[in-house]
């Protein structure tokens, strides 16, 4: 949803206990309802909740002789804590995700856990209508992660989707990325190689957290994550590993894509040989695509 003021209008969005979104009779009903609440001037206008998704990278250390868990174990139950966390703290409108708060259930998940590292990205999708040429805005309204110009521009930015194809380009598959510099792009593999039919197919504002996409004729949809979809996965890297939900959003773990890794803490087993690696938990770079 945009954040540009209407004037005489207030926002309602509703989020059904059923998880899906009101009926336009439902609606209806509702601002029929509220009208005994308004003032003349005021024009209740009732908008569907969008929903903001997260996939996590898990990374997880924990030392074997203080467990007779093995990997997978472990891995399954810092999934139910991921879980759990999803279900008790978001998917309401001021359920903000605190990265920081999730780190330390995972470490708490079990006594043999000695760390872990947990990158986030962000997801949204579009619906084509195909074969129309048609624009599209995606609002993540969280600040993305840009910190110079050009930033991966020869890795594709920090923007990765699923795959689409285009009227007049037979049957390639393309998908959006960017270069860094406030420009999406579109591109298809060809030998492992990306080829970009259009390099100004749109714009990113990393600020404000919005993607414009240009006029596009889009004839087809890829399969997302091994089913038929209507849909386009965008993925982007946000700056914060905070995320605040604004407006009517709704923030979900995609627990489908989400992955947790578990391994040995080499360090706690005494076999880093005095050799200590730092490793900083943003900017990594984003996939090139989704299939």
């Amino acid at each position: 949803m945009t954040s540009t003021p209407e004037f005489g209008k207030v926002f309602i969005s509703v989020k059904s206990t059923t998880g899906e979104n009101l009926t336009e009779s439902q609606k209806e009903t509702l601002k029929t309802n509220l009208q005994q609440y308004t003032v003349a001037s005021i024009t209740p206008v009732i908008v569907d909740p969008e929903t903001l998704f997260l996939i996590l990278q898990s990374n997880v250390k924990f030392n074997p002789s203080a467990t007779t868990k093995g990997n997978a174990t472990i891995e399954s139950n810092v999934r139910n804590t991921i879980t759990n966390y999803n279900t008790d703290n978001l998917n309401t409108f001021n359920g903000l995700f605190r990265h920081s708060k999730l780190t330390g259930l995972i470490d708490d998940t079990d006594t043999s856990i000695t760390g872990n590292i947990l990158n986030v990205s962000l997801a949204k999708y579009i619906i084509p209508t195909l074969a129309e040429s048609k624009s599209y805005k995606v609002y993540f309204n969280n600040k993305l992660y840009n910190p110079h110009s050009g930033h991966n521009s020869s890795g594709g930015g920090i923007v990765a989707s699923t795959g689409f194809g285009i009227v007049g380009q037979n049957v390639t598959e393309f998908f959006f990325d960017d270069d860094g510099n406030g420009n999406i792009r579109v591109y298809s593999i060809v030998s492992g190689v990306r080829t970009y039919l259009d390099s100004t197919a749109g714009t990113i504002d990393y600020d404000a957290g919005v993607i414009s996409i240009n006029p596009i004729s889009i004839n087809s949809v890829s399969n997302v994550d091994g089913a038929t979809s209507t849909q386009i996965r965008i993925t982007v890297i946000p700056d914060s590993l905070d995320i605040v939900p604004k407006r009517n959003q709704l923030l979900e773990i995609d627990l489908v894509n989400t992955t947790v890794t578990a391994s040995i803490d080499t360090v706690s087993e005494g076999n880093d040989s005095g050799n200590t690696t730092f490793t900083t938990t943003s900017g990594y770079t984003s996939p090139s695509s989704y299939n």
